[in-house]
């Protein structure tokens, strides 16, 4: 499984670079609305994953996943820089099982709030949990000072248990990594036709700023462009499928030319493949 953390460090290396009047060795930081702040994973850092940070009246609250040590302490040092108020609050939305080197390093006064799926996933690692958990079934509506942020658990979908944000209020939308803006990400624990179903759920939204799992700060149009990547690759799997074609005749001939040009589409082709064949062969 370290394996497969180094593919998102090596993929974060090659994505993009962002030009942004914050910036730091991991996460490079865009505020997207009062009081909010995209924290978008960086070239060549130790985060794999974009992360949000919300201000309220008297506490901060932090949302993301695949938190490695290095990305918490400079997380926390930007929530210095923004606010003397506290940060009282993690939104975990996603853990990935075999992962004990991330999500685990937090201040010990701040509470977890995942999905219980993810928090089945902690506790199933051999490193404990020493923060307070919140976990929900379905939704958890959190009212802050006239600030609601309503987080929903999907069940399935990029992973086991995903949890995705939406303020209501301004408009924003972080989605973790349910959705990759002109990027391609990992795929390889996904519930490929569940996945399709939520794709459709977060472009109904009325959301004016989206924040994706990696890649720029974009708008519904982001989520319009990765749902078309997803479709086009499923459907062509599926075309293999149908034809009786094996893993290894699938990654041999397997071909999106519209995407090959996106960074981790390289990366990540054949873990993607594996689970996509996995998954539409079994169903």
């Amino acid at each position: 499984m370290h394996r497969l953390f180094s593919f998102f460090i090596v993929f974060v290396a090659l994505v993009f670079l962002v030009s942004r009047p914050s910036a730091a060795a991991n996460y490079q930081f865009e505020k997207v609305a009062d009081g909010v702040y995209a924290a978008i994973a960086a070239p060549a850092g130790k985060a794999a994953s974009n992360a949000m940070i919300i201000i309220t009246k008297d506490q901060v609250l932090l949302a993301g996943a695949h938190f490695s040590p290095e990305g918490t302490t400079e997380l926390l040092a930007e929530i210095a820089r923004l606010t003397t108020l506290p940060l009282r609050y993690v939104i975990l939305t996603h853990h990935h099982k075999g992962f004990n080197h991330i999500d685990f390093n937090f201040p010990k006064n701040v509470e977890i709030v995942t999905s219980w799926q993810t928090w089945q996933s902690l506790k199933g690692e051999y490193r404990e949990l020493s923060n307070p958990v919140m976990f929900f079934d379905k939704g958890l509506t959190l009212q802050r000072n006239g600030v609601s942020i309503v987080l929903s658990n999907t069940g399935f979908g990029h992973s086991r248990g995903d949890v995705f944000i939406y303020m209501p209020g301004p408009g924003v939308l972080f989605t973790s990594d349910l959705v990759y803006n002109d990027v391609i990400g990992y795929m390889g624990d996904g519930d490929l036709r569940e996945w399709a179903v939520i794709l459709e759920i977060l472009g109904s939204l009325d959301a004016r700023t989206v924040i994706p799992g990696l890649g720029k700060v974009t708008d519904s149009s982001g989520i319009q462009r990765f749902t078309r990547f997803y479709r086009d690759f499923t459907t062509e799997v599926l075309r293999y499928v149908e034809k009786g074609a094996t893993l290894a005749q699938l990654k041999k001939n397997f071909r999106l030319a519209d995407y090959e040009h996106l960074p981790g589409y390289k990366t990540f082709r054949d873990v993607n493949l594996e689970r996509a064949y996995q998954e539409l062969k079994e169903k």
